[in-house]
């Protein structure tokens, strides 16, 4: 697989050198990211709308937000400043988690210094297979056509000096490469027609280009026709209008281009159309519509356009979509709650036999023993007597008579003791009830088990018959046969013999 790559840079330090010791973002840095931050802002979950698991997932942040990191300087830069803050401050990343390694951060402050550049992988096409003859021919899906980095000349020094005296950054696309990365987003004060003119000087060799927060005008932009291989230009947030767009129409190799929060409309698109290798386009917080947009991806295969999360459209389906997945999650609750009550009514309806179950055996218990029953009946009886006699001692004593007193204390404790020696007894009774059934059901449960060995062992007997008489059965077939081999040879002896 050959893979085209194009190294944008979205800031970089002045200068055309490239220093041999310089901080490999993708070698270096970017495993670092994704080790420590890839959890909560990587492939699958992007906390702070943050995803740093690729270049690209990074630039796309760093082009909305362009204090997540400062060109050149660490201490300016979101990103470094988050990761380097003391222990136990609310605000540490990575949040919950152990804190990056120091020589890890100095590794990304020295990577800001230099410039940070980011290498991003542009088309990536595996070579063609031959087709089996034999084989049946498939439909193939559409493949992004590669496009070869252009051979140039080097630059002529003196126009990469006007543009670094200009304030633009000029860095090599790699090391030892005559193509450039041109970018003039971090000058103290945003570029004009007369910064944007001196491009044409190295027209031939600037493959990135990033005008993002520059003042010019549609005319003023004139110089971007002559930039034959450019890939990757950079216009958001400038004052490029539909007319400006005008002028990109005869690059041929541009691939990506960034026109968020511009006054580009729908007119401005037409001027793209013929930009057929063209494969990354945002839109956001632009007026172009929706379907403009839409035909413009139908139009031109392989390209992405981004019209960004907070687009009316874009927004309508992502909450159409979220909707519809609400939904499903409440009907799935609603599901689980009928089922959760249906296993509370079940769980109510078996405590409820339980308890019915528990009166039967009491009932059956007291069975068991008529004279507690009737011991019980007449300890009853003695007590509701024992409540009327105290009833009726009530008034006399009220009016002091003794004797009715002594009587109603006599039968009051003639009752306590009758209940107790009810309750002893039907206490002794219920025990010795509970115990012979008990040694009933055990003596069953014995049963039952020698009935199931007597049957365990008679099986045994009866498969060890059936195996012997099976071996019997093939040992006197083999004795048959022997004996009629044997005859028919004695048969054939005699007959010869004759």
């Amino acid at each position: 697989m050959r893979i085209v790559v194009m190294s944008v840079v979205l800031a970089g330090l002045g200068g055309s050198a490239l220093a041999e010791d310089k901080v490999d973002f993708a070698k270096q840095v970017l495993p670092v990211l994704q080790e420590n931050c890839g959890k909560c802002h990587g492939e699958k979950k992007a906390a702070a709308k943050l995803r740093v698991h690729t270049a690209a997932a990074l630039k796309e942040k760093w082009d909305e937000q362009k204090g997540l990191i400062v060109a050149g300087k660490p201490e300016e830069s979101e990103l470094y400043k988050r990761i380097s803050l003391p222990a136990g401050d609310k605000k540490l990343m990575p949040k919950g988690g152990e804190p990056i390694a120091k020589d890890k951060i100095e590794l990304i402050a020295r990577w800001i210094k230099e410039g940070a550049v980011l290498p991003i992988v542009a088309a990536a096409i595996a070579p063609a297979k031959p087709a089996d003859a034999a084989a049946p021919k498939k439909e193939e899906p559409k493949k992004t056509v590669e496009i070869p980095l252009p051979k140039v000349s080097a630059a002529p020094k003196e126009a990469v000096d006007k543009l670094t005296a200009a304030g633009a950054q000029v860095m090599p696309l790699f090391a030892d490469s005559s193509l450039l990365q041109v970018s003039f987003a971090h000058r103290s004060t945003p570029a004009g027609d007369a910064e944007v003119a001196l491009l044409s000087g190295v027209a031939e060799q600037v493959y990135a280009l990033n005008l993002a927060d520059t003042k010019t005008t549609d005319a003023g932009l004139a110089p971007l026709a002559k930039l034959k291989n450019l890939a990757t230009l950079h216009l958001e947030r400038s004052s490029v209008s539909d007319a400006g767009l005008a002028h990109l129409a005869a690059l041929g190799n541009l691939q990506y281009l960034n026109v968020y929060s511009t006054g580009i409309t729908d007119s401005g698109l037409k001027q793209l159309k013929g930009l057929k290798n063209l494969r990354r386009l945002y839109l956001w917080q632009t007026k172009a519509s929706y379907d403009a947009a839409m035909a413009m991806e139908k139009d031109l295969p392989g390209l992405e356009v981004n019209l960004g999360y907070n687009h009316p459209v874009v927004m309508k389906m992502r909450l159409t979509k979220e909707l519809e997945s609400s939904k499903k999650q409440a009907e799935e609750a609603k599901a689980e709650l009928a089922k959760v009550q249906a296993q509370l009514d079940s769980a109510k309806k078996n405590a409820d036999a339980t308890g019915a179950h528990v009166t039967e055996i009491e009932k059956q218990l007291a069975e068991l023993d008529p004279a507690a029953a009737a011991k019980a009946k007449e300890t009853a009886a003695k007590a509701d007597a024992a409540k009327k006699a105290e009833a009726d001692a009530k008034p006399k004593a009220g009016k002091g008579g003794k004797k009715a007193k002594a009587a109603a204390e006599k039968a009051a404790a003639e009752k306590a003791a009758a209940e107790k020696a009810a309750a002893e007894k039907a206490a002794k009774e219920k025990a010795a009830a509970e115990k012979a059934a008990a040694e009933k059901a055990a003596k069953r449960a014995a049963a039952e088990k020698a009935a199931a060995d007597a049957k365990a062992a008679a099986d045994a007997a009866a498969k060890e018959a059936a195996d012997a008489k099976a071996a019997a059965d093939a040992k006197a077939a083999v004795a048959a046969k022997a004996a009629a081999a044997a005859k028919a040879a004695a048969e054939a002896a005699k007959a010869e013999q004759k």
